[in-house]
């Protein structure tokens, strides 16, 4: 008999870390702000053009739980219908000296070579005709020919995007097809990531769209200003060298540090100006709170046999724990139900009713 078996559940639902494991992660409650999102990934998925959105809300309030839902293969499946999957990924905002280095590095650190080649492949993407059509960079054409040309080494390619087990004979070998150097400034990168995702979206055949997420976009607040202008450069002229099918999540935690209003001190108007929607991620209200409940713990994930209700916790004591805590982030709420529950179980208690909880108040709420 496992732990919470007397619960009828599987484990603990109530996550503090959003789940590395895609089959873990789940969308409970909170219906409007999961249909901005999707309604957001489907225009983009449909229609062939580019997006800035900035998602919003305090610590806690669940954005890097959407951009890792958000990412899951299922979830694009089910989003894109009939249509070309969209190929999204999460990028944690760099804290470094080469922010644009790094953003660029985590997004070849998640492709995979072999299969885009396979995919383009399948789909009869004619790269050496199409990467005419999306951009006039003659160097960028033959670095992008020879990644997806089936007769280059994967791995040694990977080398080249990334300059470290690249060698100068490598590079001799790719000087025949007309690349001649690797990538040197903040300006390649862009420029090789845009007709990357300009080629592998072309008319929405192979891919629908690119998604990238960027997690903890505050963290812009701690650049020096030449890093802050490198950014808003990079962000811009994405934007602008993929003008179809790119779609931006900037995650924003608001803090003492930084609000929404101060962002006119990190990006330019120009920037600013791209932004197409504000999503907030509010501080949930107590019907947010019962229905994330009520999904969360009847999710087959967690249980097997839905009880249509809160069990193991009586109702009066969700009422008690949501007015004790009062208006704080759903990762507090986690936190207290998470801790309520592990008690009960240790406690071998069958249910959790008011009396309990009043018997260890104080170590769930801290007071």
């Amino acid at each position: 008999m496992s732990t919470f078996d007397r619960f009828q559940l599987k484990t603990n639902p109530f996550r503090l870390t959003p789940a590395i494991n895609s089959e873990e992660l789940i969308w409970a409650g909170f219906p409007e702000v999961k249909e901005k999102l999707e309604n957001r990934i489907k225009r983009s998925i449909q229609i062939p053009n580019s997006s800035l959105i900035l998602n919003w809300g305090e610590y806690g309030s669940g954005k890097t739980h959407a951009a890792r839902y958000f990412n899951k293969i299922s979830v694009l499946q089910e989003l894109a219908d009939t249509k070309s999957i969209p190929l999204s990924m999460d990028i944690n905002f760099p804290n470094s000296k080469q922010p644009v280095w790094d953003i660029y590095t985590q997004i070849i650190d998640k492709l995979d070579i072999v299969y885009l080649r396979k995919n383009l492949k399948n789909k009869e993407v004619n790269v050496p005709s199409v990467v005419k059509s999306v951009t006039d960079n003659i160097f960028m054409q033959n670095v992008i020919k020879l990644m997806f040309d089936e007769t280059v080494d994967a791995t040694v390619f990977k080398g080249y995007l990334y300059k470290t087990t690249f060698t100068n004979s490598d590079l001799r070998n790719y000087a025949k097809e007309g690349v001649q150097r690797t990538f040197s400034t903040d300006n390649d990168l862009t420029e090789f990531l845009a007709a990357l995702f300009s080629l592998i979206t072309y008319q929405k055949i192979a891919y629908s769209c690119v998604i990238l997420w960027f997690d903890e976009f505050e963290s812009i607040s701690t650049l020096n200003s030449v890093n802050i202008s490198a950014v808003n450069h990079f962000l811009r002229a994405i934007i602008d060298k993929t003008p179809n099918n790119l779609l931006l999540f900037l995650n924003l935690t608001e803090s003492a540090m930084m609000d929404v209003g101060d962002l006119s001190e990190y990006l330019q108007e120009a920037v600013k100006n791209r932004i197409k929607e504000r999503i907030e991620l509010c501080m949930p209200k107590e019907e947010d709170l019962k229905t994330y409940l009520k999904e969360l713990l009847n999710n087959p994930i967690y249980r097997e046999n839905s009880t249509n209700d809160y069990f193991p916790f009586n109702e009066a004591v969700i009422d008690e724990l949501i007015s004790g805590l009062g208006n704080v982030s759903l990762r507090r709420f986690n936190e207290a139900f998470s801790l309520l529950l592990e008690s009960a179980a240790f406690d071998n208690k069958d249910s959790i009713d008011v009396a309990y909880y009043n018997e260890i108040k104080r170590e769930i709420i801290g007071e």
